[in-house]
């Protein structure tokens, strides 16, 4: 599994115009290797949003990133409604306790997610404890 995890900000003025454009991306269903995506703004930081993609794999991933995006992206006109955009991709190393995120999606009212530095030398240590 391959989750993208993307942090826009966005000016006051765009925040309905960045939620609207967000509709467009609904024809990620359509994506091979596609397993869903959830997002939401920021409590902390209110012109954050933040999204979440979750992919099957990398092949499905950069296929997607090839063939679709720039489609999708240029339709939906995204890339007005935001001021500044992070993006960083992680891979699946095991899931906490026994549930599958994907099983959540569509059913869940919160979802949690935890962006966390490890030095290199602690990352054994931190994965055991989850």
């Amino acid at each position: 599994m391959l989750m993208k995890w993307i942090k826009c900000q966005v000016n006051e003025e765009n925040k309905l115009s960045f939620s609207k454009a967000q509709q467009g991306w609904g024809e990620l269903r359509h994506c091979s290797g596609f397993m869903g995506q959830i997002g939401g703004w920021n409590k902390n930081e209110p012109y954050e949003a933040g999204i979440l993609s979750v992919w099957k794999d990398l092949y499905s991933y950069h296929s997607f990133m090839q063939h679709q995006h720039d489609e999708i992206f240029g339709k939906s006109d995204q890339g007005s409604t935001y001021t500044n955009i992070s993006v960083d991709i992680y891979e699946k190393i095991f899931n906490i306790g026994t549930t599958d995120i994907t099983e959540s999606f569509g059913k869940g009212k919160l979802l949690r997610v935890a962006d966390c530095s490890v030095e290199n030398d602690k990352q054994a240590g931190f994965e055991q404890v989850q």
